[in-house]
């Protein structure tokens, strides 16, 4: 027991002296502690600085737009209005925000005797018509302006240049002459500049004559596509429309006769003889119709010979035919001769006149006329043997008469 002892003592005592004879592994240095208290300040410090540096940042960012804001509302009236007319809007409402500025709402403001003047006077239609800007338009501006007043008077007091400006009139002169600026500022005239208009295009109205030569127009080209009733009806508008469209009264005439219609043509001319009695182009083509009809008589009522001169004077040979051969066939001599002579002096190289004129002469029994007419028809030449053959029979009996 006491050997057991002892060895554990000598253990002990060992351990203590020599930790089992092995020297130690880790030397644990101590370090100090104001490295890491230096650290952790300046982090403190870079959080801090970081912070204070957003905070300016937002409140700067803050006025900015602030100041854009009060910017574009201050400039939002020019975008409409001349430059000139929005500082005066601005300034007349400036001024009246600063003198009303114990008051609220709108007040207005009386007019002047040259105001009330100008609203009294009377205005000249064509005056009301050309020179002046629409009623809906002017109620427009009206209302604007009361905007650009309105927005002008709210914004006044971020302004500092036009508040400064205003001031310092406010403190040269007195309210009343500023009421009195503003009101003759507000009468001004507007410019006719600040509303602008799309062009319009006038379109003339057509004149009735114009009206009738499209209804001829269309008439011919339904004529030419051969569909006669639209042709018809083109060319009675254009009449319709204007009565002296002297060619629409040729084709409507033409295309009755065409259709042997000769009572609806002979109506279309007589109403051109009623409209225009000294056109002979009517009474000619009357003369046609009723010569196809056998109507000599109504022929020569329509042919006085007060208008041989003047269907001479025009060169109307065709109308001097038609008379002549209408007269002789009726054995109206007097009559024919007067449209013969009018043919020899139209014609006078033609031969068959002077025959014609030979044998009315005949038969009225003027032999001395009847002899130098047939005697000049024979000299001419150029007739048929059968003309030549009775021109010298009868030339041939005048002369053995005694």
């Amino acid at each position: 027991m006491s050997i057991l002892n002892d060895t554990l003592k000598t253990l002990d005592e060992r351990d203590k002296s020599e930790d089992f004879g092995l020297p130690p592994t880790v030397e644990v240095s101590q370090r100090p502690v104001w490295p890491k208290a230096l650290m952790i300040i300046a982090v403190l410090v870079f959080v801090v600085w970081l912070v204070i540096t957003l905070l300016s940042g937002t409140s700067h960012r803050e006025k900015n737009e602030d100041g854009l804001s009060t910017t574009a509302v201050s400039s939002a009236p020019s975008v409409n209005n001349p430059p000139a007319e929005s500082t005066i809007s601005e300034r007349v409402a400036d001024s009246t925000a600063d003198i009303n500025a114990p008051s609220q709402g709108m007040q207005s403001t009386p007019l002047s005797e040259s105001d009330m003047a100008l609203q009294n006077r009377a205005s000249d239609v064509a005056e009301l018509v050309f020179n002046t800007v629409d009623e809906s338009l002017e109620d427009d501006e009206a209302q604007y302006r009361k905007r650009v007043t309105t927005t002008a008077s709210a914004i006044s007091t971020a302004d500092d240049v036009n508040a400064s400006s205003v001031n310092n009139s406010a403190n040269a002169s007195s309210p009343q002459s500023e009421l009195s600026a503003a009101s003759s500022k507000a009468a001004e005239p507007k410019p006719t500049n600040i509303i602008t208009r799309e062009p319009v295009v006038e379109v003339a109205p057509k004149s009735p004559e114009q009206q009738s030569a499209v209804h001829l127009e269309a008439g011919l080209k339904a004529y030419n596509f051969g569909i006669f009733d639209e042709a018809q009806k083109s060319f009675t508008l254009a009449l319709a429309t204007f009565p002296h469209n002297d060619e629409a009264r040729k084709q409507l005439a033409a295309l009755y006769f065409g259709q042997n219609n000769n009572l609806q043509a002979l109506q279309v001319l007589s109403e051109g003889i009623v409209i225009s009695p000294s056109e002979l182009i009517w009474r000619e083509l009357m003369a046609k119709i009723l010569v196809q009809e056998s109507r000599f008589e109504e022929v020569l009522n329509l042919m006085p010979d007060s208008l041989d001169a003047k269907a001479l004077a025009e060169g109307r040979a065709d109308y001097l035919i038609l008379k002549g051969t209408s007269a002789q066939t009726i054995n109206k001599s007097d009559q024919a001769i007067s449209a013969f002579s009018a043919m020899t002096s139209l014609q006078p190289n033609n031969a068959k006149w002077w025959l014609a004129l030979g044998v009315n002469y005949d038969a009225l029994a003027d032999e001395r006329l009847a002899i130098s007419s047939y005697s000049r028809a024979l000299a001419i030449g150029g007739l048929s043997s059968a003309s030549a053959q009775y021109a010298n029979s009868r030339l041939t009996d005048l002369q053995e008469q005694p």
